[in-house]
């Protein structure tokens, strides 16, 4: 059920949590070849060989004698992040080990399954990638296996189980936005906009705070916020999960709910992980409404997305709701913008590597929708439903309702250091038709609209009632 799951980012430069002892010989020469292995990534893996004009040999010989001298690891990591600061660009970051495992906790395998974060879908730009397992949010999709989608018995892979309902975070607080009826959650009776106080006995609160004053001045405050429960609430299918919450009558009661598989069918392509992909239209009140929650096996969602489309052309508007969508797959969002867009020669934008640049060209189908889309982001919208809303807000073609979304374009990966901490760094820059860099900046809705928890008890949604208002202003009168 969890569409917000997986897919974060760490942008911002964190050089707490060290330890203040004097470090010994051998942590000092784990931090030197940390700070190495950072530094020699950067010079190799770069999208801009010059690195924008620094002397990066230079740059070494001034920061290495420090990290030498430095007594403690967040004197380490503090000149490791001026160093990578250097670059003036986000998605490079050193990230602490005591950060890294409490915003993104690995849940435990399944017994005789593979292990955590090898199968744990890395699209995109978050922590957890594994070195050999990069995938770009934008670069074109790897060689297929022998079938571009692949059904895997429960035992092959881990699959992080949930409880079956999805949250956001308003105001430092967690709300259930949707139960799935199929769910156990559904099952223990729990509804919209009730708030999580409290998950296994850990306050939510308290996390909460501490994560959204670290990223009080970034456009992931709300991403970071937001893993730092769903992580949380992920873990090992079959196993419960205790989650304390302020139920629609303001009452507290603590319900203990067994992790299920999420809903959607499990999907492999090519090299990228296994993960369940799930795709839903409907007639929304005259409006066609599409909602999907990673762009990601394309045999069958592209497919999907086409007969909604088809079935929808006669509507008064369309809806895509990218909500909590982290994206995957880039070139999967020109194939959806070429059934709005009846122009040849207009793109989504441009991603940039070392090798090539990559621009995301649309191409118009033969039948193609021209009536009003709206297309529905959050803080939780990154990767390709960034470069998908972005780009369709640029050419002109879509009104976006919602939050912000946090500026997670680029293609990232995480790889361990030798010392144990995280360094995240991006191999590709992407600027939007509009020439701006989306990253650190994000999609701005032309209509923002914030859930509350009131509207959420009653079950409403106001980022949908305020779509809908809008494809109806449209409608031209008889």
């Amino acid at each position: 059920m969890t569409r917000f799951r997986a897919l974060l980012v760490v942008c911002l430069v964190l050089g707490a949590g060290g330890l203040a002892a004097e470090q010994s010989p051998d942590q000092r020469r784990l931090n030197i070849e940390s700070f190495e292995k950072v530094w020699t990534t950067i010079r190799d893996k770069h999208w801009d060989p010059k690195l924008g004009g620094l002397d990066w040999q230079a740059i070494h010989d001034e920061f290495r004698p420090q990290i030498e001298a430095a007594n403690s690891r967040a004197q380490v990591r503090s000149l490791m992040d001026s160093m990578v600061s250097r670059l003036g660009q986000s998605h490079f970051a050193i990230i602490p080990v005591e950060v890294y495992k409490e915003i993104e906790p690995q849940p435990k395998p399944n017994k005789d399954t593979e292990k955590p974060g090898s199968e744990v879908p890395r699209t995109g730009s978050e922590p957890g990638a594994k070195p050999k397992a990069k995938e770009s949010s934008g670069s074109p999709p790897p060689a297929p296996d022998k079938s571009s989608t692949e059904s895997r018995a429960a035992s092959d892979v881990f699959v992080a189980g949930t409880p079956g309902f999805d949250v956001c975070v308003v105001d430092g607080e967690a709300l259930v936005t949707s139960v799935d009826p199929a769910s156990p959650a559904s099952a223990k009776e729990v509804r919209s906009g009730w708030q999580l106080l409290k998950i296994d006995g850990k306050a939510l609160a308290p996390i909460l705070r501490q994560v959204g004053e670290s990223f009080k001045e970034s456009s992931m405050k709300d991403r970071m916020m937001l893993r730092a429960v769903v992580s949380r609430l992920e873990g090992k299918v079959g196993e419960a999960i205790r989650v304390e919450f302020l139920t629609g009558e303001d009452k507290i009661v603590e319900l203990e709910i067994p992790r299920a598989e999420p809903k959607g069918a499990r999907a492999r392509f090519g090299h990228l992980p296994v993960q369940n992909v799930w795709f839903e239209s409907r007639k929304l009140d005259g409006a066609g409404y599409i909602a999907f929650n990673i762009f990601l096996d394309p045999a069958n969602l592209m497919v999907a997305f086409e007969k909604a489309v088809r079935s929808f052309m006669q509507a008064d508007g369309v809806i895509i709701d990218l909500r909590g969508n982290p994206g995957g797959i880039g070139v999967m969002a020109m194939g959806m913008a070429g059934w709005f867009i009846d122009r040849p020669d207009q793109r989504l934008g441009v991603m940039h590597t070392r090798q090539t640049s990559l621009k995301f060209v649309v191409t118009p189908r033969v039948e193609t929708y021209s009536g009003p889309l709206a297309i529905l982001v959050d803080g939780g919208s990154a990767s390709t439903s960034e470069i998908f809303a972005g780009g369709m807000k640029d050419l002109g073609r879509a009104r976006i309702f919602g939050a912000l979304t946090p500026g997670a374009a680029l293609p990232s990966v995480v790889e361990e250091l030798p010392n144990g901490d995280r360094f995240q760094y991006a191999f590709a820059n992407y600027i939007s038709e509009g020439g701006k860099a989306l990253e650190g900046n994000g999609v701005s809705p032309d209509v923002e609209v914030i859930p509350t928890r009131e509207a959420l008890r009653r079950g409403r949604d106001p980022v949908i009632e305020a779509a809908l208002d809008w494809i109806r202003a449209q409608k031209k009168p008889l």
